[in-house]
């Protein structure tokens, strides 16, 4: 081959097309080709293998680009390199209607297909990719529709989170969330790491255009010996939450300080020791970027005890967002939205994690069945739908990525990024629930019969969504007014105003106003916003809390440590009232970044509540349920 001599570049370009692609590429993916193509025969005499090489990494790099995870937007050609080992394959859509086939090509190209999901099948073998057309969608800045993308984590490739980031913009989102682990960006007190995973991510993300949501889940083992607990010393979590809102000044885009501190796996903390927690990293993230938006450690589940024992400490100046999560039934929503709203002192909610899960039938690719998948793509729009009902603003969805716990699989995609039915579906929420805004569930006489309505912005115009399905038999269901209806993974439907509600999600898109003669039952009164201004002052109690009972567990001495700290800049003097114990005393002089603590003795089994009046009017105060009685370590939640 090396010698004989170079063909002509016209030829070689020619052969090129004809061979490997049949001239059937897009314009941008063979210009990219042709331009190596042009410089390897214009520079080198070693034959075309090496110059169509070169030029099929590029194309490959380019088509990598455009496509990741084999998602395509509605009206381009579905082009996609399948496995090497295949010599032919045939493709069908999530019901299994056949697509096209191709009896020798490992090459699929399909034109022409509508939004959907796809399987491509191996000609007589077991392998299957996926693939997938969604509609183009640019969502509204303020739309709620949001995902868990843990992208730091994931993906080790800057490529690779860019492919991400792509995905979750072709989904119809502008907002992601990520993780950050503290003892890896503070290995000792005091010590910053060089730029790690989380900032290189963090750039990547805002380049494409999205912002980012940032959750801490672990402490250093410098600063307790258990790293899923809180420190005990909340002056390290002052510091380090002012030092990293300074670091990631434009990066992070909001922060929530912890990740699920009343479940055992992250700390097992009662709602007194969050309360006191939440205040020290919300003085020092202001502290380090006082336009920062600081978010609560989002509370992984509703217990009352922990709820309302968070409340009593008087929190809500201490957070701009509060967050929450979920994985429960839908018709335990409203129990569970009820509990958080009344002790989020009327700020914004954002339910940060919530999914409605489904297991894995194979144990060795973690793969729900065929059905399973079916039924996670239709319980997307549910979810979102009961959610945005219930008030939460920003609603991100757990999760992007293949991630499995137990034997419930999470993830819209796979490992290769290539989709499950549940991305398609989660498009299908990014362009119908855009902007989404909620009107009201609408009444339709059976409980279990759904519909939920929402002011919404449709590509690009004002307009009124409509969410319906069946928890029970197939019903017939019509909207006279409706101007368009999609399945639930966004395919359009033939009958605009009606459909037979079944499991799978029905959405009706309406004009502005097109609800109006509805029964509909309006969203939960939002909570009344109570004014309250942060202290510099921060009091805690410690003992060994029980997180089921959100009490400190008490011995026969019936001792707690009481403690006050000082994160202003101005020494803080006040008197100090005790209830439910003694041993405080009557006043305190604290001098700036200052801790003084003092030994108490509780009543029996009763509440402790410790409040400080600084001379400027401006209090502190943590209260703190006791008990004699500890939770039995086998009882779970």
């Amino acid at each position: 081959m090396s010698g004989e001599p170079a063909p002509t570049e016209p030829r070689a370009l020619d052969r090129f097309r004809a061979r490997v692609f049949a001239g059937d590429m897009t314009t941008r993916t063979f210009q990219a080709a042709a331009d190596v193509a042009r410089l390897q025969t214009r520079h080198f005499n070693r034959g075309v293998f090496f110059t169509f090489a070169t030029a099929l990494l590029a194309l490959q790099h380019s088509l990598a680009a455009e496509h990741p995870g084999n998602v395509f937007i509605a009206g381009e050609d579905l082009r996609i390199d399948l496995p090497t080992s295949w010599h032919g394959w045939r493709a069908i859509d999530v019901d299994g209607k056949e697509m096209g086939s191709e009896g020798s090509r490992n090459i699929a190209g399909l034109r022409g297909l509508g939004v959907g999901y796809y399987e491509f099948l191996q000609k007589d073998g077991s392998g299957k990719v996926t693939a997938a057309v969604v509609n183009k969608v640019t969502p509204t800045p303020n739309t709620p529709i949001a995902i868990d993308a843990a992208m730091s984590w994931f993906y080790a490739e800057p490529d690779q989170i860019r492919d991400a980031c792509r995905l979750c913009q072709l989904a119809g989102v502008n907002w992601v969330r990520d993780r950050l682990s503290w003892p890896e960006l503070q290995s000792e007190r005091g010590k910053w790491a060089d730029e790690s995973r989380y900032e290189r991510a963090m750039r990547i993300q805002h380049e494409a255009g999205l912002k980012i949501l940032q959750v801490n889940h672990a402490s250093p083992l410098w600063a307790t010996k258990n790293q899923a607990h809180f420190p005990n010393d909340l002056r390290d979590v002052y510091e380090f939450y002012r030092g990293l809102a300074k670091r990631w000044n434009g990066l992070a885009d909001a922060i929530e300080p912890w990740n699920e501190p009343d479940l055992d796996l992250f700390g097992g903390h009662t709602g007194c020791e969050i309360a006191s927690f939440q205040k020290a990293a919300y003085l020092g993230l202001k502290a380090g970027d006082p336009n920062l938006p600081v978010c609560e450690a989002v509370f992984a589940i509703d217990r009352a005890e922990t709820l309302d024992e968070f409340g009593t400490n008087a929190a809500y100046p201490y957070f701009d967002i509060y967050n929450l999560h979920h994985y429960i039934g839908l018709p335990m929503y409203s129990r569970a939205y009820g509990r958080h709203r009344a002790v989020s002192g009327g700020r914004p909610m954002w339910t940060t994690e919530f999914n409605l899960t489904i297991n894995w039938a194979d144990e060795a690719t973690k793969e729900p069945s065929h059905e399973d998948l079916r039924v996670q793509g239709y319980r997307v729009g549910k979810v979102f739908s009961g959610a945005l009902y219930e008030g939460s603003e920003k609603a991100f969805y757990f999760i992007l990525g293949d991630y499995v716990e137990r034997n419930l699989q999470y993830g819209l995609i796979h490992k290769d990024m290539t989709p499950r039915p549940a991305y398609v579906a989660f498009a299908a929420v990014g362009r119908l629930l855009n902007g989404a805004k909620p009107i009201g569930r609408i009444e339709l006489g059976d409980e279990k019969l759904k519909a939920y309505a929402f002011s919404t912005v449709v590509d690009g115009a004002p307009k009124e969504t409509v969410v319906a399905w069946s928890e029970t038999k197939p019903s017939d269901f019509k909207l006279h007014t409706a101007e368009a209806s999609y399945d639930y993974l966004g395919r359009k439907r033939p009958q605009p105003m009606s459909a037979e509600l079944t499991r799978a999600t029905v959405y009706f898109v309406l004009p502005p106003g097109g609800t109006k003669e509805l029964k509909i039952i309006p969203p939960p009164a939002e909570s009344r916003r109570l004014d309250g201004k942060p202290c510099p002052v921060v009091l805690q109690i410690v003992g060994k809390g029980d997180s089921k009972q959100s009490a400190f567990v008490l011995d026969d001495t019936r001792q707690l440590r009481l403690i006050a700290y000082n994160f202003g800049d101005k020494p803080a003097q006040g008197t100090v009232k005790l209830e439910g114990a003694t041993g405080a005393p009557a006043a305190v002089n604290l001098p700036p970044g200052d801790r003084q603590e003092w030994t108490i003795t509780t009543d029996e089994a009763q509440p402790v509540t410790a409040q400080l009046t600084l001379t400027d009017g401006q209090t502190a105060l943590v209260s703190a349920r006791t008990t004699r009685t500890a939770t039995p370590s086998e009882k779970t939640e």
